[in-house]
């Protein structure tokens, strides 16, 4: 409706100065028509009352036999002519007198002959008084007359032309008309077509928009059409679906998360249900209570670290989880994590080294960065076989920042999973004992949780190595100081 409504304000506008200017236009032509007609017909009359024959000669015959030549010479089918003398008259001045008149044109019959050339000398007794062109239109008959003095060397003489405007106000009149039909007809097909087109443009956007009704939960594989033309439907459609597929991706991984978690918890809390189920279930020696109640407590222990996991990674998704950096030395934190785990290492019969080799400031939040060391030097030591070498090492970066290394001599992790060792519950190994550890619950959460530590913290975990001779992880700091921030 707007597009219609701005087009025929347009329409009207441009319809109006067009008639405007054309109604100007031919009005001007016609009296320049006329003005060079009645240019013609002075000439003529000048022409004729210089060669008068004898016998006309005399000032009261030569006039009107130069006018009626003159007339003879000039005939028109639609401009009437008329020829006035000038005369002397009384007080009031020179008076005109009507010598001639052009009988047989269309136009001086419409005029009403001499009489009405009489009743509209008016125009010749201003042209004669002003010694000027005059144009006038006369009422009621529409007539455009043109009126040009003469001077002679046998007195002053007035020519005087006249066309009709009946033809030209017929003419506006029907383009009037037209305007008045044509505008509105124009309008309506304005309207259909621009409807048309509003339909075929939108088709696209419609079909998206049924398409992404149907779009559920359920059904996140299904994407928009996209148009074949490269234009900004197309763009949007991509643009989409690309949204769409990270929201798959996001629902795939949280129903992975869902999947694994009531996985790990079941299988603890089975194990807690059936001793409790079995130790309530006949009377057993105290020796056999003690070991049901440690099955219990360790199981216990375990569900208590994999919610604990599992509630710091909701807080780390709702963005509520924070850090609270402070000033401290790298090389500590890393010694104090290998005494606290070389009994798990002795047990084992694994070799334990940390050599620090000199002070390594940084920033950071010492609680987690804690769980990240103890969790890479307890996987370390888990999947390094007995006899084998673990090494930790905490140093300076050349560029800034603080680096800490745990090399292991196990038996590497195979190249088809080492693309997914950071996922949640991502596990290659599910056999190890890990009670008595921090991180003990053995769910694959410890590795997610410590690559989300070093992102919190501005930097890294990754995988540098890892083959037949062993594992090589990186953990990097940056070097620029942290504030408290939500991590």
């Amino acid at each position: 409706m707007w597009y219609t409504a701005a087009l025929g304000i347009l329409l009207v506008i441009t319809g109006s100065l067009t008639y405007a200017v054309l109604k100007r236009v031919t009005r001007a032509d016609s009296d320049a028509y006329l003005t060079d007609t009645a240019d013609a017909v002075a000439s003529s009359l000048q022409l004729a009352l210089a060669n008068v024959p004898p016998a006309w000669a005399s000032d009261s015959l030569a006039p009107r036999w130069a006018a009626d030549r003159t007339l003879e010479n000039h005939r028109f089918r639609d401009i009437g002519v008329a020829i006035f003398q000038s005369r002397p008259g009384g007080v009031d001045g020179p008076r005109l007198h009507l010598l001639a008149v052009d009988t047989t044109s269309s136009a001086t019959r419409y005029f009403g002959g001499a009489a009405g050339w009489q009743r509209a000398s008016t125009s010749a007794v201003r042209a004669l008084a002003l010694m000027d062109t005059d144009v006038v239109t006369l009422e009621p008959h529409r007539e455009r007359v043109v009126s040009i003095p003469v001077s002679t060397r046998r007195g002053l003489f007035v020519v005087s032309v006249s066309q009709s405007l009946a033809a030209r106000d017929a003419l506006f009149t029907r383009l009037r008309e037209t305007m008045w039909v044509g505008f509105p007809i124009a309008l309506v097909l304005a309207m259909a077509g621009g409807l048309g087109l509003a339909a075929a443009s939108l088709r696209p956007v419609d079909a998206m928009r049924a398409q992404a009704e149907q779009i559920t939960a359920s059904n996140l594989h299904q994407r928009l059409p996209v148009p074949p033309a490269d234009d900004e439907l197309s763009r949007l459609s991509r643009t989409f679906n690309a949204l769409l597929d990270r929201v798959e991706d996001a629902f795939a991984q949280r129903r992975r998360f869902t999947a694994d978690a009531s996985h790990e918890l079941r299988t603890p809390v089975a194990i807690v249900i059936g001793e409790s189920e079995l130790a309530l279930s006949s009377d057993r020696s105290p020796e056999q209570y003690r070991a049901a109640l440690r099955i219990i407590h360790g199981e216990a222990r375990r569900l208590a670290s994999i919610v604990g996991d599992l509630f710091l990674l909701a807080r780390r998704d709702a963005a509520e989880q924070t850090i609270a950096p402070q000033p401290l030395f790298l090389e500590e934190l890393v010694g104090d994590c290998v005494d606290a785990i070389g009994s798990i290492a002795r047990e084992k019969q694994i070799t334990l080294e940390f050599l620090p080799v000199s002070e390594v400031p940084t920033v950071g939040d010492d609680a987690m960065l804690r769980r990240v060391v103890m969790n890479l030097l307890d996987n370390a030591i888990k999947y390094t076989p007995t006899g084998g070498r673990v090494r930790a090492e905490a140093e300076p970066r050349p560029g800034g920042g603080a680096m800490v290394r745990v090399t292991d001599t196990g038996k590497g992790i195979a190249p088809e999973h080492q693309a997914r060792i950071f996922e949640r519950f991502y596990r290659v190994q599910h056999t190890t004992d890990r009670s008595g550890l921090p991180d003990a619950s053995g769910a694959g959460l410890g590795l997610p949780i410590a690559a989300w530590i070093a992102q919190a913290h501005g930097g890294a975990l990754r995988l540098v190595r890892s083959d037949a001779t062993g594992s090589v992880f990186e953990f990097t700091l940056p070097g620029r100081e942290l504030q408290q921030r939500t991590a």
